[in-house]
């Protein structure tokens, strides 16, 4: 790894390195920002970020880095499910059963986000309470907020939207005025809860000035109603993003209808593997076709 490279670009390789074991799965922007108050690169401007960016590949590329440590779901291939034969579908059902356990819940709980970003970061806790994920991709479209306001009547329990955003004039707007206005007024019936960046999170992260953002509708009123600095979602170190997320959705959760619930699905997964054992031995003489 340290033929031809500086002494600088070794050190901030190894720094992201020991980054990554601590807070892995996480962007490359999480990591840029903790070698920013490190003080290992200048700023967040998009040429450093640039350059984390490349090194970090060189890194993952030589084995030094773990290529899983990094996550950028954004280029995510979309591929058709498909199989060989009905048996590997009916083996792939059993793998991949999962109870849905909001069913038997007294609310349905969903993580928005302003930015698509931090699904891979997030990736551990939707995957464990199975979470529906929605990015608003900045301010969502008339008809996404219609769709939310329509799906909230009619799933007949409280719809209870975790929040994470950018504390800046676009993303506070967001979660306090312009989603709950919007869902309003097309009847939705919900609450949308912003769980972080809140005004706690802000002392230990670093900042930019309201006034790079002049140009944003929301600046006025975020001087108006906010008056901080600004700061990234990204900033937040992973690990406590990912604990502050998992504490906000078990705060909704019966546990003990949650265990009776995965008892259930338990008894149910070893039917399937009863029922494909049995497809097996009739349909395909006990092997593979």
């Amino acid at each position: 790894m340290s033929r031809g490279k500086g002494k600088r670009t070794l050190q901030i390789v190894e720094a992201a390195r020991e980054i990554l074991e601590e807070i892995q799965p996480a962007t490359v922007r999480a990591v840029g920002y903790r070698l920013f108050v490190a003080k290992l690169i200048p700023n967040m401007s998009r040429n450093s970020t640039n350059s984390v960016s490349r090194l970090l590949t060189e890194a993952r590329e030589q084995g030094d880095i773990p290529w899983w440590h990094i996550v950028d779901e954004s280029r995510e291939a979309e591929v058709v499910a498909s199989w060989d034969n009905p048996t590997e579908l009916m083996q792939a059902a059993a793998d991949q059963y999962r109870k849905n356990y909001w069913l038997a819940q007294d609310h349905h709980v969903e993580i928005w986000s302003e930015k698509g970003t931090i699904r891979g970061t997030l990736a551990p806790v939707l995957q464990e309470y199975g979470v529906t994920f929605r990015v608003m991709h900045g301010y969502a479209s008339a008809t996404v907020v219609n769709d939310i306001a329509e799906f909230s009547t009619k799933i007949k329990k409280p719809l209870v939207a975790l929040y994470v955003g950018d504390w800046d004039p676009s993303g506070k707007h967001m979660s306090d005025v312009d989603l709950p206005r919007r869902l309003e007024e097309y009847g939705g019936d919900l609450t949308v809860k912003r769980i972080a960046l809140l005004r706690d999170d802000l002392d230990d992260l670093p900042s930019f000035t309201p006034e790079s953002k002049q140009k944003d509708p929301r600046f006025r009123w975020f001087q108006r109603n906010v008056g901080t600095l600004c700061y990234e979602l990204d900033a937040m170190p992973p690990p406590d993003l990912r604990e502050r997320v998992r504490r906000a959705i078990c705060d909704y959760i019966d546990f003990d209808r949650w265990d009776h619930d995965r008892m259930i699905e338990r008894a149910e997964v070893e039917s399937m593997g009863d029922f494909l054992e049995s497809w097996k031995a009739t349909i395909c003489g006990g092997a593979e076709s």
